[in-house]
């Protein structure tokens, strides 16, 4: 590549950058102005005023709904990645009847919308008592076809050069997969864990159908409750609020930053 078009696409790159970080940006620099010059244009604020990020602890239960999130998405993801993963692992690796019959029916509930099951979902999990628990904000969340569909993808190309080695080593087929093939299994994890942790977090929709009590709500519906929850909203308050909700994902973006490249490599390469 000459350095004519290197230099042009750096430019580009830096631009495009600088165009995805703006929002960000914007939205950190509202969050420390008052309350009434947050609308303001200005690049920079006449006044910074962290006392927008204290009083949005302290006027909600910021805090709790940001622990409540925590406990569901990590939960979710955890026992997403495992379950979702032996499942793929069966579905390449093993030979049964109805194989691919069951493959084509999971992947065909990709095409159903998630507004189309909300209500028999919401009727499954009030007739097993799960309302306003975390098991109802845990449990629907966790299966999910995409999931399976990369993992059984993922192990097609596993070596079976492994997979026989481990066999005369006196493997069972789940020693193999928990000892062999899911410590292999980083470059495809790492993405998923990542899109289904920020799924979860970003999750609105179901907890608020399942969830009445206040000290369940997740974080999204604590900052919706911010924008509509009386006569007037304090935006410099909201703002602050959502720089706060918004810190655990880019502490987990940036702690998995280098694994996530390295997984979208290997993942494209296959």
């Amino acid at each position: 590549m000459r350095t004519s078009e290197r230099t042009v696409l750096s430019v580009l790159a830096v631009i495009c950058g600088l165009l995805l970080t703006f929002p960000i940006y914007t939205l950190v620099i509202s969050s420390l102005r008052s309350e009434a010059n947050v609308l303001d244009v200005a690049f920079l604020p006449t006044e910074f005023v962290l006392g927008n990020f204290a009083e949005a602890i302290h006027s909600t239960k910021l805090l709790r709904s940001i622990g409540n999130s925590l406990i569901v998405s990590v939960t979710v993801t955890v026992v997403a990645m495992l379950f979702h993963a032996m499942t793929g692992y069966a579905l390449a690796r093993l030979r049964f009847p109805g194989r691919k019959f069951i493959f084509a029916w999971m992947l065909s509930t990709l095409m159903v919308p998630f507004a189309v099951i909300t209500i028999p979902l919401y009727l499954i999990a009030k007739s097993f008592g799960m309302l306003d628990s975390y098991s109802g904000l845990i449990i629907p969340s966790i299966f999910n076809a995409y999931g399976i569909f990369l993992f059984r993808q993922f192990y097609r190309d596993f070596p079976k050069e492994l997979e026989e080695a481990s066999y005369m080593e006196g493997l069972s087929i789940a020693g193999t997969f928990f000892r062999i093939a899911l410590p292999l299994s980083v470059p495809i994890i790492v993405p998923l864990t990542i899109g289904f942790f920020l799924a979860n977090w970003n999750s609105y929709l179901w907890p608020l159908i399942i969830t009445q009590n206040e000290n369940l709500w997740v974080v999204q519906q604590q900052l919706a409750n911010l924008v509509g929850g009386g006569y007037y909203t304090p935006w410099n308050v909201v703002l602050a609020a959502a720089v706060i909700a918004a810190i655990p994902t880019f502490l987990l973006f940036f702690v998995a930053q280098r694994y996530l490249v390295e997984g979208i490599k290997t993942t494209g390469i296959k």
